[in-house]
């Protein structure tokens, strides 16, 4: 009698092999979990806002138009940015604390490479092509404005200090936390359950829509296109690289162009 066992045709086939889990599937928190977390960070820098521009005028006895000077300057705007900020980074390590993860599950577990670096060489380039052609699309067949003036504040830079307060406000400490809780936190979360596809837009919405009312206008589609793209790429760098210092040195780029154009050419 032969031995079925002996004969390749009727061996059994080996298990297919499993493809390695990106670092973010292994995260202790879903997308509605991340979603929920995300949206008490921006309500709780939101609330910060609130709290400081009411309490502090009153505890330093100021009057209304003072504290509106003071909340207008670059060092109170400064003030602001870091409080509001630092109750995101708060917040998030709070729900990462209460889960039992670290900051390595979103994204942080190692530090910056080289391949980061090249990475961010290769798309900042194309980020502006895609945002160049997608406003242009946006003007051709909505009709729409994206000639409005984006509501940075800062509009009282003068000296250098102002310059480094502003540089540090726009360019340094944006780029770390919203990488963090958007493409670090929310992303990681959504991915878990979600298609890189659908992570992606839907992070990309959330964070564009953060953006639309930055204009004095109305609602400032050019910032909302421009950060819904930015967000795609700065996705595909997260989902790629598996860690956030590309997407942080993307982002932080992006914004220091803008810095330099605004406050240091323009202001020559």
């Amino acid at each position: 009698m032969s031995n079925d066992s002996s004969n390749p045709a009727k061996a059994p086939h080996p298990p297919a092999a499993t493809p390695v889990a990106p670092v973010y599937t292994k995260a202790a928190w879903g997308p509605a979990a991340a979603i929920i977390g995300t949206a008490l960070a921006m309500l709780g820098a939101y609330a910060m806002a609130s709290i400081l521009a009411y309490l502090l005028p009153t505890a330093l006895h100021w009057s209304h138009a003072r504290a509106e000077d003071w909340f207008n300057s670059v060092a109170g705007q400064f003030v602001f940015v870091v409080l509001a900020e630092s109750v995101i980074v708060a917040i998030v390590l709070w729900f990462l604390h209460s889960r039992k993860a670290s900051i390595r599950a979103v994204g942080f577990h190692r530090r910056i490479a080289p391949k980061d670096v090249l990475y961010v060489a290769v798309t900042f380039g194309a980020y502006f092509i895609a945002v160049a052609l997608a406003t242009s699309l946006f003007k051709v067949l909505f009709h729409i404005d994206l000639d409005a003036k984006q509501e940075l504040g800062f509009d009282t830079v003068i000296s250098n200090g102002d310059k480094i307060l502003t540089f540090m406000s726009l360019v340094i400490i944006p780029p770390l936390v919203e990488e963090f809780l958007f493409r670090g936190f929310l992303f990681t979360g959504l991915r878990t359950k979600l298609p890189f596809l659908g992570a992606t837009v839907l992070t990309s919405l959330l964070f564009a829509s953060l953006h639309l009312a930055e204009g004095s206008g109305g609602v400032l589609w050019v910032a909302g296109i421009d950060t819904f793209i930015l967000s795609l790429f700065l996705c595909y760098l997260r989902e790629k690289t598996g860690n956030l210092w590309a997407g942080i040195l993307l982002h932080g780029l992006k914004n220091g162009v803008a810095f330099l154009y605004l406050y240091v050419f323009v202001a020559r």
